[in-house]
C-alpha cells in the first residue's frame, strides 16, 4: 500500500495493531484457547517458561483506533495501535484461571516454538500524540471476554470439534502428552 502512496499518491494510511482479544475470536488464539480449554478442564499449553511478553488490545479499542486514524490521521503515514497492556503470557494465563476459578495445575509448559518471539509490543507514541488511547482496561476486557466464551459455548465447541482439532493435534501433540487431546 505504501508503494502506491509513494508512486501514485493513492491516499492510504497504514495501521498495525498489537495482539487483539475479545469475543468471537477463533479458539486457536492464545486467550480464547486458554479460556475454552479451562472451561473444558483441559490442559493449557503454555510455551516455554511463559515469560513471552504480549501487548493486548481489546478488539473494540482496535476498531476505535482505526476509526480515529481515519478521521485524524495523515495519508502516507503508519500508525501503531496498541493497548498499553504488556503482560507475560503466564500472568495472562493465571488471570484466566483465577477468573474461572480453575486450578493453576491446568497449565502445562510445552516445548517452545523455534524462533518464538519473546516480546510483541508496539511504539504507539505517534497515535497518542494525536490524542488517542485505548479505553478498555485489560482486566475488565478479559472478564468480559471470558464471560462471552462462557455464554457462547455452542459457538466455539462446534469450531473446536471440527477442522480445528486437526490443527490442534498437529500443533501440540508432539509438544506434550496431556494437551487436552481426545
Amino acid at each position: 500500500a505504501y508503494a502506491y502512496w509513494v508512486t501514485y499518491k493513492l491516499p492510504i494510511i497504514i495501521t498495525r495493531a498489537s495482539n487483539n482479544y475479545g469475543p468471537n475470536q477463533h479458539p486457536e488464539k492464545f486467550i480464547p484457547l486458554f479460556i475454552t480449554n479451562a472451561l473444558e478442564d483441559k490442559a493449557l499449553p503454555l510455551y516455554g517458561d511463559g515469560r513471552q511478553v504480549r501487548d493486548w488490545i481489546h478488539v473494540e479499542d482496535h476498531c476505535a483506533g482505526i476509526d480515529f486514524i481515519m478521521n485524524h490521521g495523515k495519508n502516507g503515514e503508519v500508525y501503531n495501535i496498541g493497548g498499553g497492556n504488556e503482560r507475560y503470557n503466564i500472568d495472562t494465563a493465571h488471570l484466566i484461571l483465577d477468573e474461572l476459578k480453575k486450578p493453576h495445575s491446568l497449565l502445562e509448559h510445552v516445548k517452545d516454538r523455534e524462533g518464538h518471539d519473546r516480546r510483541y509490543a508496539l511504539d504507539c507514541s505517534k497515535l497518542k500524540s494525536l490524542g488517542w488511547k485505548a479505553q478498555i482496561k485489560f482486566e475488565n476486557g478479559l472478564k468480559d471476554t471470558i464471560q462471552w466464551y462462557e455464554n457462547n459455548q455452542s459457538w466455539w465447541k462446534r469450531i473446536k470439534n471440527g477442522e480445528f482439532m486437526e490443527y490442534y493435534h498437529k500443533q501440540y501433540k508432539h509438544r506434550f502428552a496431556n494437551a487436552g487431546l481426545p
